[in-house]
């Protein structure tokens, strides 16, 4: 029996009607399998890890890595430390820290890192980390307009396969090995409630606090250390900002911001969205009633800025700004090209090639503004008078100069709020050239915190 098929436009018009009411079908019928316990077919698996990575791979090659970022640097590996302890090791574990059964049992379950990180480009790194995985589990980066935390994610990622688990329990947990639950080694912190006697114990202390807050207050100080200091030393010094000593309202503004998405991070949005605004309002309290400090007992990471013709960069006093290298051999052929022939008119000494010429263009639109550029003196804010008029304006001397640059950053872009008065900062930000940026960050990182 011969069967004789007329292929006509109308039929063929009609095939994708009955596909897609045949998937209907399907669907509506209820036995396709969605259980997680019984996995894909191996050339289902195949397949969507085979697209997977043709996305990822076609969707990242417009991404770079920025100039001056330098992924192996430990200082940036141990700002994503902590997120990923809170974030990523729950699913994909960690040095020394086991994958849960739990988590092995979906699908796709997660892999070990260590193991994978290798066989990824940079950019792939960062557009998985960035955008997340649909259907896997793999959640983005809670938001898409902080790229300098996702290159530091990726930095930890980089450095994740020859991590030991002693050095993933210091950079991520604040732990070395041979602690007891009294507290970490590095802020000397001491766990528990006062004795019955009514005595308080000596030094920084959870004493008094009730479980929920002593336990928020653990997790803060994975990063920014129980003395609100930052943890990390040597080469890692400075990861984090100084919050010790901030004021209580600006503490809080600045808590429930980041909570509430409207002060976009990737990082402290899942750490303060988790907690009540009490909690909160507690922590604001404890990190406001601290004394600045850096590591040197509160005279600052480094001595006052030097005077003028003194180079920074040499026995710790500072990194040598962004261009600094570059200008002085510029300079020394006489040829003033690039940001040279850019430079503000207004810069104390001319163009800022040096440090020291650079930290002092930043002394001088610090203390006295540039007028002429529409920037006021920074210090009429954010100095110790403007502070105690307006609990909002928090203090920057002594703070990191990667944060004081990225944040002048984010306000030039409009990236950047927070507090009620975080939007007086942008129409002064956006006068600010790339080089004055870089010489208010490098001044103020010299000065003594909380100056």
């Amino acid at each position: 029996m011969k069967l004789n098929v007329t292929v006509t436009g109308k039929r063929l018009a009609l095939l994708p009607v009955i596909a897609v009411v045949g998937a209907l079908a399907v669907s509506l019928s209820g036995l396709v399998s969605i259980a997680a316990n019984t996995g894909h077919f191996g050339v289902v698996k195949w397949f969507l890890g085979w697209t997977m990575q043709n996305a990822v791979r076609t969707q990242s090659l417009g991404i770079s890595v920025p100039e001056g970022v330098e992924l192996s640097d430990p200082n940036l590996v141990q700002r994503a430390a902590g997120q990923f302890a809170t974030g990523c090791a729950s699913c994909h574990g960690a040095p020394g820290v086991l994958q849960s059964p739990v988590v092995l049992s979906m699908t796709p379950a997660p892999p070990r890192l260590e193991q994978q990180i290798p066989g990824w480009r940079d950019r792939e790194l960062f557009w998985i980390v960035q955008h997340g995985i649909k259907y896997s589990g793999m959640p983005a980066w809670t938001t898409q307009d902080r790229p300098d935390e996702v290159w530091a994610m990726v930095a930890f990622l980089r450095a994740l396969p020859e991590m030991t688990a002693e050095e993933y329990r210091k950079l991520a947990l604040g732990e070395t090995e041979g602690e007891g639950e009294g507290g970490t080694a590095h802020t000397g912190v001491q766990r528990g409630r006062p004795a019955e006697s009514g005595e308080e114990p000596s030094g920084l202390s959870t004493a008094g606090m009730s479980d929920d807050v002593a336990d928020a207050l653990a997790n803060c100080a994975r990063c920014h250390g129980f003395d609100g200091g930052g943890v990390g030393s040597g080469e890692t010094a400075g990861a984090f900002p100084n919050i010790a000593g901030q004021k209580e309202a600006y503490l809080f503004e600045t808590l429930t911001a980041f909570a509430s998405g409207r002060r976009e991070s990737g990082i402290m949005t899942p750490a303060a969205g988790v907690y009540s605004e009490e909690i909160l309002a507690d922590l604001a309290r404890y990190y406001a009633r601290l004394p600045p400090a850096g590591e040197d007992g509160g005279t600052g990471r480094a001595e006052i800025m030097p005077p003028v013709g003194v180079a920074l960069g040499e026995e710790g006093a500072g990194r040598m700004p962004r261009h600094s290298i570059e200008g002085e051999a510029a300079a020394s052929r006489g040829e003033p090209t690039g940001y040279a022939a850019l430079v503000d008119p207004a810069a104390a000494s001319g163009p800022p090639y040096a440090a020291a010429g650079l930290a002092e263009l930043g002394r001088r639109i610090a203390m006295q503004g540039l007028t002429e550029r529409k920037l006021p003196a920074c210090e009429s804010c954010h100095g110790a008078t403007g502070r105690e008029k307006n609990q909002n304006y928090p203090y920057i001397a002594g703070q990191p100069e990667w944060f004081l640059a990225t944040q002048l950053q984010l306000f030039k872009e409009g990236e950047r709020l927070g507090t009620p008065f975080a939007h007086l900062m942008e129409p002064i930000a956006i006068n600010l050239t790339e080089e004055q940026i870089d010489a208010l960050a490098l001044y103020y990182s010299l000065q003594p915190p909380g100056r």
